[in-house]
């Protein structure tokens, strides 16, 4: 649990390396032996981040200041981001509940600390510092260099897998380099290339150790108006197809034709959608989701409208990874078709649904 909840805020620990070695040049060793004893002896820290991410083409960026308080609560708030409605969304944790507060929705989810996945927001702050918490453990750190960052003297070191973690750390093989501020012995920029997987940066802006957090901070009064929405009422349901027809509330369309003649692997109804999952390893992977809204954003990809059924259709498609996302509104409701086939496969399954 300590270590979801501390997502984010670990990482500000990680790369916080302030060492007790005054004025003497440092080994890369004794940094990586000072950043265990550092996160051991925090108790409390607050900081601002900026993580920059780019995976399958898609550029994504956030800025976040971030409280955390041993051993599980977490406070995280979004200041800047490159999706605007992530702009204000606010998660606090006080060990036992999360909130999630999405502002632009004028929502707030609640549910358990323990398995509360924040979605995108979780995505951004995570990916990067779940590959660098692994650095303590894993990796070979080598002083390269130094420079300046941020008109800052840094040393410049170079982050390598120790032999026998080649498969497991830094996935896609990839290679991260830190810089560390000379004078105050914290990581003032990190990053991670991972080739066609992507890459990543982060920046720490600012940072306390132990300032004394207070309790209250790690709870959340909702907003007058706002939407409460309960985690644990919108787990997936397996359900059959005969009971999802029975279930869903709206004519259930069920497609005729499936590439490569794909089977129904699953039936799961969610937040108040049926979702149809059909595959055919590794040819052939769709979900077929039916439901009153879609509130999830958008995929990144190409975009174009079409014709589907007599009438438009949003669809999306992602070059990097031959991934379709097809959209239409049908008898009052939302259906999408998304996975792994082309579009002109999914215009062909959405024909067929009867």
């Amino acid at each position: 649990m300590k270590q979801k909840l501390g997502v984010a805020f670990g990482l500000l620990l990680v790369l916080s390396l302030v060492l007790t070695s005054c004025g003497r040049k440092i080994s890369a060793e004794e940094i990586v032996a000072q950043v265990r004893e550092t996160v051991e002896s925090t108790e409390n820290a607050h900081g601002v981040v900026v993580v920059s991410m780019n995976v399958g083409g898609a550029d994504r960026s956030v800025k976040a200041e971030v409280w955390e308080k041993s051993p599980d609560r977490l406070r995280i708030q979004i200041l800047e981001a490159s999706e605007p409605d992530l702009v204000g969304v606010l998660a606090v944790s006080d060990g036992q509940q999360i909130w999630y507060y999405e502002p632009a929705a004028r929502r707030v989810k609640i549910g358990p600390a323990e398995g509360f996945n924040t979605l995108r927001l979780q995505e951004m702050l995570g990916s990067l510092q779940a590959v660098i918490q692994e650095v303590l453990d894993v990796s070979k750190a080598e002083l390269i260099g130094e420079e300046r960052v941020a008109d800052r003297d840094t040393y410049k070191l170079s982050l390598s897998p120790q032999e026998g973690h080649e498969s497991e750390f830094m996935p896609g093989g990839g290679t991260m380099t830190v810089w560390v501020d000379r004078e105050r012995w914290i990581v003032l920029k990190a990053t991670y290339e991972a080739g066609t997987l992507g890459r990543g940066s982060m920046e720490v802006q600012s940072f306390e150790l132990n300032p004394g957090l207070p309790d209250d901070l790690f709870t959340f009064q909702v907003p007058a108006g706002v939407e409460v929405v309960d985690v644990e009422a919108q787990k997936p349901v397996h359900l059959s197809l005969d009971q999802a027809r029975e279930q869903a509330g709206f004519r259930l369309l069920v497609p005729e034709y499936m590439p490569e003649g794909a089977p129904l692997v699953d039936v799961l109804k969610m937040d108040g959608s049926i979702i149809l999952y059909y595959e055919q390893a590794p040819q052939v992977a769709v979900s077929i989701i039916q439901g009153p809204v879609w509130t999830d954003p958008l995929p990144a990809g190409k975009s174009q409208t079409v014709t589907v059924r007599g009438q438009q259709a949003t669809a999306i498609t992602g070059e990097a990874h031959g991934n379709t996302f097809l959209s239409w509104t049908e008898n009052g409701g939302v259906v999408v078709i998304a996975g792994k086939i082309g579009l002109d496969e999914a215009i062909k399954i959405a024909e067929s649904l009867k």
